[in-house]
């Protein structure tokens, strides 16, 4: 088994959740870079990417959390109009388009492994926070589709669904979490990306988890299991 200081992986984003899996990644001894991006074009994505993996010589993980800024505040869906759609929704998805696409040949020369981290709520929906549950759920049938695709290339792809306080905030993610469940997480709480999220992204890359792929972990500490 490859071993995880021996790992290369790239994180997108700049957001609280990309911080906190490269905290965790550095603490698991794991080269990890941050993807530097503004996700306005496939030709931007495509050229950092590619820029990235040859500073690595190479990449066994590509880890996408990034998403518009435009989707974190709570409203109502009507009244949200075209360009806040436009802006917010459409750009994270096709963000998440274009890392898919220039990551396939890069993690099929490695039998690598893509991870999108998503919050739950496109799972179950969320009230006020349409736009992010609408992603949510978006990013997670483009993985699936990318992990029956790539499959035959050895290359995997997995959704890590975390709760989401991480990306609200812990008071509307108390909020969100009471819609879903009238049962407190398992584990006590939404948990910390370094510790609890960063590990079990990790393990992803690791040639055990090889026969996962197309799947959705929830790491949510427990919130689920009310349901």
């Amino acid at each position: 088994m490859q071993s995880a200081d021996a790992r290369r992986v790239i994180v997108t984003g700049d957001d609280p959740v990309a911080d906190g899996l490269l905290r965790g990644f550095g603490d698991l001894g794991i080269a990890a870079v941050r993807l530097r991006c503004d996700y306005e074009s496939e030709p931007a994505v495509q050229q950092a990417l590619v820029a990235e993996v040859g500073s690595l010589a190479g990449v066994d993980q590509i880890v996408h959390t990034w998403l518009a800024p435009g989707l974190f505040g709570g409203r109502r869906f009507v009244d949200i109009d075209d360009d806040e759609w436009a802006g917010a929704c459409e750009r994270s998805l096709e963000a998440a388009w274009w890392i898919a696409r220039a990551s396939a040949a890069p993690l099929q020369a490695t039998g690598g492994s893509l991870v999108f981290v998503t919050p739950t709520i496109g799972m179950a929906g969320a009230a006020q926070f349409t736009m992010l549950a609408t992603v949510a759920e978006g990013i997670r049938v483009l993985a699936k589709s990318c992990g029956r695709q790539w499959g035959a290339a050895g290359a995997t792809v997995n959704i890590v669904a975390a709760a989401p306080h991480h990306w609200v905030g812990p008071d509307a993610g108390d909020v969100l979490h009471r819609g879903i469940s009238l049962a407190s997480a398992a584990l006590g709480g939404a948990g910390n990306v370094a510790h609890d999220l960063a590990p079990l992204v990790a393990l992803l890359a690791d040639p055990g988890a090889h026969f996962l792929t197309a799947s959705t972990l929830v790491a949510d500490g427990g919130t689920w299991v009310g349901l």
